[in-house]
């Protein structure tokens, strides 16, 4: 999941307004976040298998330290921790932690059973949405536009250009994900992975005072 993941970033500020969106992209892409680094130090591996599933050649064949369960809720209290440290905002801390935890929630329901439970477990879950299309696609963009609509609706578009902009590349790249050619290597996955930084910056320049 792409675009899911973020629109549950947008759609969190209906709960707490005081984080901003860049730290909610951010705490809802953390585990993607680690991801790449973790693959480009030699820490985690995958391949590039087509038909692995039918919306996604890639075989994530050890991910532990970032998409486990039990890191997952890890790196949820550390994130919390860390924020409520500078900010002293236990509900906006709470949620960003949840917002950690979502990431683990989400790519349960699309990835085939590839997530394991623990970096000590073999045991690997998955519903694997990927592989029904049609719900997938459906499921994860309503997921976005929701999320878009209750960001709107309870803190409106200071930068609209800027702000619908962002809207469409993400919808852009999430179709290209979906429809485009396999990646041409491993490398060029990790390090592509890593631009999602720039949406962090593109959110902090939306809502710059």
């Amino acid at each position: 999941m792409f675009i899911g993941h973020y629109g549950l970033a947008f759609g969190a500020k209906k709960i707490d307004k005081l984080p901003s969106l860049a730290i909610m992209f951010v705490a809802a892409q953390f585990l993607d976040l680690l991801w790449p680094i973790f693959v480009l130090t030699g820490l985690e591996t995958f391949k590039i298998d087509v038909g692995n599933t039918v919306l996604t050649p890639l075989n994530f064949t050890d991910y532990p330290y970032s998409h486990s369960l039990m890191m997952a809720i890890v790196w949820g209290i550390l994130f919390a921790l860390v924020y409520f440290g500078f900010t002293k905002n236990k509900k906006g801390s709470i949620l960003l932690g949840m917002l950690v935890l979502s990431h683990w929630v989400l790519d349960f329901i699309v990835h085939r059973a590839d997530l394991p439970l623990s970096p000590f477990s073999d045991l690997k879950v998955g519903l694997g949405l990927w592989n029904i299309p049609i719900i997938e696609i459906v499921l994860e963009t309503g997921l976005f536009l929701l999320g878009i609509y209750l960001y709107i609706k309870t803190v409106g578009t200071k930068r609209k250009i800027a702000f619908w902009s962002l809207v469409m590349v993400f919808l852009i790249v999430h179709f290209l994900n979906v429809f485009g050619p396999p990646p041409p290597s491993i490398n060029a996955v990790a390090w592509s992975a890593n631009l999602m930084w720039l949406f962090v910056l593109w959110a902090w320049w939306i809502e710059k005072k």
